[in-house]
Parts: C-alpha cells; structure tokens; sequence
C-alpha cells in the first residue's frame, strides 16, 4: 500500500462528489502522514467523457459547490484526446455519423441528424435487414423494459429453465443487498444471452459487462434446481486467456462466488440492457429505445455503441421533439 503513487479511475462521468469525497477520505485514512491534502498526496487519473451519463444518485462533480467539488477543481491537468476509434474511416456516412454523435454529445440537436437517425428505424429496413437485428443486443432506458425483453428471449428458447437461487451466508444481512452485485435469483438456460457481473480476471476480459453465451449447466451428482450448479459453461467471444476446452477454447466453467454474504453465479441475462450499462461497451449490432424521457448524455449513450450507422436499428421511433430535450439537462451547458 505504501508503494501505491497513482490511483487509475475509468468511466469518470459516473463519479459524483459524494464518491469522490469518499475516495479522498479512504486515501487519507490509509495515508494519514498526508491527511491534510487532497487523496492522501496520491495522484488521480480519470479517464472518460463528462458528457456522457451522470452519477446514479447524484450529480456531477463539476455541477458541485461541496467538498467533493473542491475536490474535482483541484484537478488542472487536463488531456484529450481528438481522435475517435470506434466510429473511424473516411467515408461520407462514417463522417456524417461523427458528425452526429458530436452533436449529440454537445447537446445540439439538429432535424438532419433527427433524420438521419430515422433512416434506420425497423420500418425502413429491409426483411434481410431487420432479420439481422433479430438477436442484436437490445437497449432500453429502463431495467423494466429490460427484464420484459429478456424473459421474453428466453422463453423464446423453448428450453428447460433453470433456477439459481442464491446462498445466503452467515452473517449481518446487508441493508441493501444490491451492492453486494450477486442477483438474489437469476435464470439459467442452454443458448441464453448472459453478462459477467463482476471481474473475476481482468487479464483474460473476463470483467464486470463481459458478454457470452451459456453452454451447459452442470450440478453436484443429485442435486438439481433451485440449487446453485456446480458450474455454468459459458462462451466469452473476447476471452484470450488458457484454453479449458481445446476444442471450445472461449468456453469457461463459472462456478458460484461470494461477494459480501452472499453465493451466486456472477450472471445476468444480456438480451437486452439498460443503457446505463451499456456506457462502455462497443457492440456488433444493436436496437436502441430511448424511452420517453432523457437525461445527459442517454441518447448519446445509445447511439454511439456501434462502429457506423448501418449496425443500429431505431425501435420504435422517436419524434423531434423527444430529440431535442436532450438540450434540457440541467447539465448539458459547461
């Protein structure tokens, strides 16, 4: 701990002055020669883009008159970085569509881009089109509409159903069990779309939003649902690390684990996610509902998940005017 210089942050829209100050407290705890200056004199980097979506809970640290704003103040070197990677190339649609994605990030809606967007909504798109969608990720602005089209997915598998409900070990029950990151029940089945839910080894990208597909669910001889399995087979498309199956080298047996007091396989169902957890992955397709409400940085989210224009389809549409509120963030204006 004494050797630690420099505390890496990524994501940093997510972080409000509520996190920052309590990063600063446990850096100042954990260095109390240096107690009296910000983070325990360690450096912070933050990494992300403050236009994309805000602190769950809170607000941005720059938005902030308390000590968690001092705190992001005391930050004076800034870096950016011009240069976009996930929607690079030269062609006019991949240029049209930065053009875009900037003026959404910006809060500058304008009717082109608005209909520009509308030339991928479902109607639009060819049958050979749309067929592709079929099985593209799913975002949605909230986890009702998410669990809705992920029970719908599943059912649409036509197969056995299993479930895992959780261990719930000895202990003080945690007041909110949502932080101990584990799903008190989740349904498991050969096919299903699934998320990792927490990093189990970073080196491999088998982190926290890892997508993959189950293979196979196995139990302990006698033992059957609701019990938790004794290991779930799931294909990782981006794991790179040891081969479990020379013949399924992407296929990794997850066994239960514990975080906090509880045991549970560390999935969740990927069908569809909220958009939320989307901030951060870069997806093969997707459809995106933006709901009938916004808020800095949603539809900017949303959009800019795929490389170009043609991996997106628009469902159900949206007018101009659902559009343009994201110019209403009370934040949008820096």
């Amino acid at each position: 701990m004494y050797f630690i210089r420099y505390i890496i942050i990524d994501e940093m829209s997510f972080i409000g002055p509520k996190l920052i100050q309590h990063i600063d407290i446990r850096l100042c705890e954990a260095f109390p020669a240096h107690n009296q200056l910000p983070f325990g004199v360690r450096s912070i980097i933050l990494f992300g883009d403050l236009g994309q979506l805000p602190p769950i809970r809170d607000i941005p640290m720059y938005a902030s008159t308390s000590y968690g704003g001092t705190l992001w103040r005391s930050f004076i070197t800034i870096i950016t970085l011009k240069k976009i990677f996930r929607q690079i190339g030269d062609q006019p649609a991949q240029i049209s569509f930065r053009a875009l994605l900037s003026n959404l990030r910006n809060a500058e809606p304008t009717i082109a881009d608005w209909q520009l967007l509308l030339s991928r909504e479902n109607s639009t798109l060819s049958s050979v089109e749309q067929s592709l969608f079929l099985s593209s990720t799913h975002l949605f602005a909230t986890n009702e509409m998410v669990s809705l089209h992920n029970k719908r997915m599943l059912l649409s598998l036509e197969k056995p159903i299993a479930l895992s409900t959780v261990e719930q070990l000895k202990g003080i029950t945690c007041s909110n069990p949502d932080e101990e990151q584990l799903e008190s029940k989740i349904l498991l089945c050969i096919g299903q779309e699934v998320m990792l839910s927490t990093n189990l080894w970073v080196e491999t990208r088998l982190v926290n939003g890892a997508l993959g597909q189950v293979k196979e669910i196995v139990y302990n001889g006698g033992e059957r649902p609701p019990a938790l399995p004794l290991f779930v087979f799931v294909q990782f498309k981006k794991y790179i690390g040891l081969f479990w199956d020379q013949y399924n080298p992407k296929n990794i047996p997850l066994i239960p684990i514990s975080r906090g007091l509880r045991r549970q396989i560390p999935l969740k169902m990927a069908w569809a996610l909220t958009i939320h957890k989307s901030q951060g992955l870069t997806l093969q397709r997707v459809t995106i509902d933006i709901g009938n409400t916004d808020r800095q940085g949603l539809t900017f989210i949303a959009i800019s998940r795929v490389r170009d224009l043609a991996s997106l389809r628009i469902h159900p549409p949206f007018t101009f005017q659902r559009y343009s509120r994201i110019q209403k963030s009370p934040y949008a204006a820096r």
